[in-house]
């Protein structure tokens, strides 16, 4: 799979929260892990987690947005991403997630916003 970053919160694009776009229409995001989590009456399903990011990372969310596909706003001016849970070596490789971080994997069309990004 080919990974292409679209967006980071520090300078590497690697070792803090960050999302890519992926060659099979899918974006990785990585995050804070966040357990015991009830998503708007949705709890992760086996295989699946929550990674928590800044919301920076999507300002085209409206800050009334409550739920929007796979992302739920927190009240911290964060996000909650939820999704199938990477686990293949090659990709943890590529992405160097630090520890105590993770990364979800979510239908491109979970975020519609990226899709002009994720085309080029």
């Amino acid at each position: 799979m080919r990974l292409i970053l679209l967006r980071a919160t520090c300078d590497d694009g690697r070792t803090c929260p960050n999302i890519n776009a992926t060659d099979r229409g899918t974006h990785l995001v990585q995050g804070y892990p966040v357990s015991g989590l009830d998503l708007a009456g949705h709890l992760p399903g086996p295989g699946e987690s929550v990674v928590e990011i800044p919301s920076s990372l999507l300002p085209e969310l409206a800050a009334d947005d409550v739920a929007h596909g796979a992302v739920r706003r927190t009240d911290r001016g964060t996000l909650l991403v939820c999704g199938r849970l990477v686990v293949e070596a090659e990709f943890l490789q590529e992405l160097n997630i630090p520890a105590g971080e993770a990364a979800v994997e979510i239908p491109i069309s979970a975020l519609p916003e990226l899709a002009v990004a994720h085309a080029r």
